[in-house]
């Protein structure tokens, strides 16, 4: 048997500057799942941030560095398909950009597309990620394929960017493997200091509008005089919904609000001893592409309450109990079972660890691998 073909392929690793979000922790996770496969394609790493020099340490060895602002790049793609970054991308048989912003290039080119919340709810994000529609169209109508997580966003891809992507294999659905919580624990001191060993339900997440923490704080507020003891953690870098979240807090009663408590953003280590100690983890976003908190959880062996909306429920399968994100009662009830029946929280903790068995980096990594060859030999 011949040996499969090894193409290089240039890949965007500028997610992996800075605070590492998901995109950030997939990225990372799928760069080392392609290294270890047998017939691994050439890697050639870039990225578009001029600040990536100041984190060369968190990037791969060899890494191209493109000397133009990612802001110059992004006004300019979203218009005209210029300047061309691929003299800095040679020996590169394809490109994959793995974070919306698809380059213009003369090579065949994939670009990951986790959801689609700057169209469907632009009201929920930024100006820069808003700004990434007409790039996103301009790839696509130049021939770009697409790759998506899941079934839920491919569906909107068709929707939104046109019908017939996915039948002339322009549209791939490779979902993400499990994210590694790592091993080491440590809880932030003030953490600690704020729960003196009380349980607590943990939210993960930017605190950004789609996150919906603030109707998550309205619920808490449902459940504080039945569950005196119980504290709410939301761990995440602050966002642009810290006015509201502030506000849901400040809404509460005094003894409740006092037992919120908004940890920021959280080292690895910090993460892990967060969902080791946390009763459940409830996570009530409105809309998601995946959701990675919900894996990382049940790989914890915590029971999670989640929200029914975007690919969720795809992602968490019958492991999680699922509600409407705004329903703050209904928020609140699915709280409340997994506390206060042991049975639930059992079967929940048993169907996540049966769960996360359908995610593998190892097959994100072979199925990603086989699109570049297709891509390389359709060149």
């Amino acid at each position: 048997m011949a040996p499969r073909a090894r193409p290089a392929v240039a890949i965007d690793v500028t997610p992996l500057v800075g605070v590492r979000t998901g995109i950030g922790n997939a990225v990372a996770e799928l760069l080392t799942a392609l290294r270890d496969l047998d017939a691994a394609p050439d890697l050639v790493p870039y990225t578009l941030s001029l600040r990536a020099r100041e984190h060369r340490a968190d990037l791969p060895a060899g890494t191209r560095f493109v000397p133009v602002p990612a802001r110059v790049l992004l006004a300019s793609w979203a218009r005209v398909d210029a300047p061309s970054i691929d003299r800095w991308l040679r020996p590169a048989a394809v490109v994959h950009a793995t974070n919306y912003l698809a380059p213009p290039s003369r090579r065949p080119t994939l670009v990951s597309v986790y959801d689609c919340s700057f169209v469907r709810h632009p009201e929920l994000c930024t100006p820069e990620v808003r700004a990434l529609v007409p790039i996103v169209r301009r790839a696509i109508a130049r021939g770009a394929t697409v790759h998506t997580t899941s079934r839920f966003v491919a569906g909107e891809i068709e929707e939104i960017f046109g019908p017939g992507l996915e039948r002339s294999g322009r549209l791939v659905v490779v979902p993400l493997g499990v994210p590694s919580i790592g091993t080491e624990a440590t809880m932030p001191a003030d953490v600690a200091a704020r729960l003196d060993g009380a349980p607590y339900v943990l939210a993960i997440g930017t605190l950004e509008p789609r996150k919906n923490h603030a109707h998550l704080v309205g619920a808490f507020g449902a459940l504080a005089g039945s569950h005196p003891d119980l504290r709410l953690v939301i761990a995440g870098p602050d966002g642009p919904a810290r006015p509201d979240v502030d506000a849901a807090v400040a809404r509460l009663p005094a003894p409740a609000r006092d037992r919120v408590v908004l940890a920021g953003a959280v080292t690895d280590a910090g993460r892990r001893a967060l969902l080791d100690g946390a009763a459940l983890l409830a996570y009530p976003s409105i809309y998601e592409g995946f959701g990675f908190p919900v894996l990382e959880a049940m790989t914890a062996g915590v029971p999670v309450v989640a929200a029914r909306a975007g690919a969720i429920p795809e992602v968490a399968g019958d492991a999680a109990l699922l509600v409407e994100p705004t329903d703050e009662a209904q928020l609140a009830a699915a709280i409340a079972r997994v506390l206060d029946e042991p049975d639930t929280r059992a079967e929940l903790i048993a169907r996540g660890t049966d769960r996360v068995r359908a995610f593998s980096w190892e097959d994100t990594a072979l199925a990603l691998a086989e699109c570049y060859r297709r891509l390389a030999g359709a060149s």
